[in-house]
């Protein structure tokens, strides 16, 4: 008789009651090394098919889009007008038929060779050369056609055959002329160019030589922004009180303002610079359900001196809200180029944003004892936790200017600004980030 192993029954539950804990300094060590490049690294795996499909769809659209403006143009080699269009743009009448009896044989009696002629007529000589002027290939056709004529039909014969019949009586006939319809070439030219068109010509372009104009423009702009801030500690130790922050902190809403002088020349290069001011609002919400309040009351005599003093000890529930202000000034030097379809102008601007003072102002948690604590760039006694100036930051934008009047154009231009430097100094122990998004309206006027 078989005896089974006391492993077997412990294999047959699949090790249910077996289970063991990971380590905590392991799931520690763990979460230490995920930072947020791998959190990223581990979502763009995630939607890596999705985003592959999406770049497929895009750059087949883009294909067929190039492919269809690069075809050539009716425009760019001559069209023989032959066929139905000729005849109609020509209007030259149908060829006119004369019914002519055969040559007669040599030797034949000159009598047999008089034979009247039936319903002869010709096309009139001004249609006939209208018609050569109008259509090359006509003309082939009469030249060649022109021995034959001549040999069947001779003034002579006419001139002197006697005609026992009476003369047909002839009236003219009013022939309308055609209909002129417009031509292929001629329809293909009357269509409008699209922006497409402007950028994907397949005429090539004259080589020009000049210097060219430029002309100066002053854009007014507002826009309301979209922020992305990103808390970083500098050490692992800070890693908690980053992450309490984040949880104290949101954001409200920001917006910026810019005036900018813009030097664009005639070929669509494009100097910007000027002045742009953003703000970010945050809001700070922190709440203490057992918060202790000392107070400490003392008891005086008649004559003014303290002879006790009491204690008091009041637990409760601390809120504090704050609304926090991160304000920026700003001087931009953008490259950009402009390209135009009617009244419609779209450009492609990128270059530096260069931060001239950065303030601040609010509250936020202190790294200490994780108490709110006050932070004023305009206080020196406050929490000494960020710059008074920022850097270098990235701008990249894409605008869209319609044309409203003569020197009147309306602007429209989503962009994005991004600060690579943190905010905050070294001796801080986290590092904080922004990145902005949002759109541009206002109006340019040249000057």
């Amino acid at each position: 008789m078989n005896k089974h192993h006391p492993l077997d029954e412990v294999f047959r539950k699949r090790l249910r009651d077996l289970e063991a804990e990971a380590p905590m300094h392991l799931w520690e060590k763990v979460s230490q090394k995920r930072d947020w490049k791998h959190r990223a690294l581990n979502r763009a795996r995630q939607k890596m098919p999705v985003a592959g499909l999406f770049a497929a769809l895009v750059l087949a659209g883009l294909s067929w889009g190039v492919w269809s403006f690069l075809q050539p143009a009716l425009g760019s080699f001559p069209v023989p007008l032959v066929g139905p269009v000729a005849s109609m743009e020509t209007g030259t009448p149908a060829s006119h038929t004369a019914d002519l009896p055969p040559a007669p044989p040599a030797g034949a009696p000159e009598t047999a060779a008089r034979q009247p002629l039936a319903s002869l007529s010709f096309a009139p000589p001004a249609r006939m050369a209208a018609a050569v002027r109008h259509n090359a290939d006509n003309l082939a056709l009469l030249a060649a056609a022109a021995p034959a004529i001549q040999q069947a039909v001779r003034p002579q014969d006419i001139r002197h055959q006697p005609d026992p019949s009476p003369a047909p009586a002839l009236s003219p006939v009013r022939e309308e002329a055609a209909p002129a319809l417009p031509s292929a070439l001629e329809r293909h030219q009357k269509k409008g160019l699209s922006i497409f068109d402007g950028l994907f010509s397949p005429d090539p372009k004259c080589a020009e030589f000049g210097r060219g104009t430029w002309g100066f423009y002053l854009d007014a702009l507002l826009s309301p922004d979209l922020t992305f801030r990103r808390l970083q500690p500098r050490d692992p130790e800070f890693e908690e009180y980053a992450n309490t922050r984040e949880e104290t902190e949101s954001n409200m809403y920001a917006f910026s303002g810019a005036l900018r002088l813009s030097l664009v020349s005639d070929r669509g290069l494009a100097l910007r610079t000027g002045l742009n001011y953003s703000q970010i609002n945050e809001r700070f919400s922190f709440v203490n359900g057992s918060e202790e309040v000392i107070e400490t009351i003392n008891n005086y005599d008649q004559a003014g001196n303290i002879i006790s003093t009491d204690t008091i000890i009041k637990i409760g529930t601390r809120r504090k809200i704050t609304q926090n202000h991160y304000r920026m000034l700003d001087i931009p030097f953008l490259l950009g180029y402009e390209f135009t379809s009617g009244k419609l102008k779209v450009s492609a601007n990128g270059g530096a944003y260069l931060n001239l003072l950065f303030r601040q102002k609010g509250d936020f948690l202190s790294p200490g004892d994780l108490q709110p604590v006050r932070f004023d760039s305009g206080d020196p006694n406050a929490y000494p936790a960020f710059k008074q100036q920022v850097g270098l930051g990235w701008y990249g934008s894409v605008g869209f200017a319609y044309q409203m009047g003569p020197n009147l154009q309306l602007v429209v231009e989503p962009h994005v600004k991004i600060f690579p430097k943190s905010v905050t100094r070294e001796q801080y122990g986290v590092q904080q980030r922004y990145m902005t998004t949002g759109l541009f309206v206002g109006v340019r006027q040249r000057l």
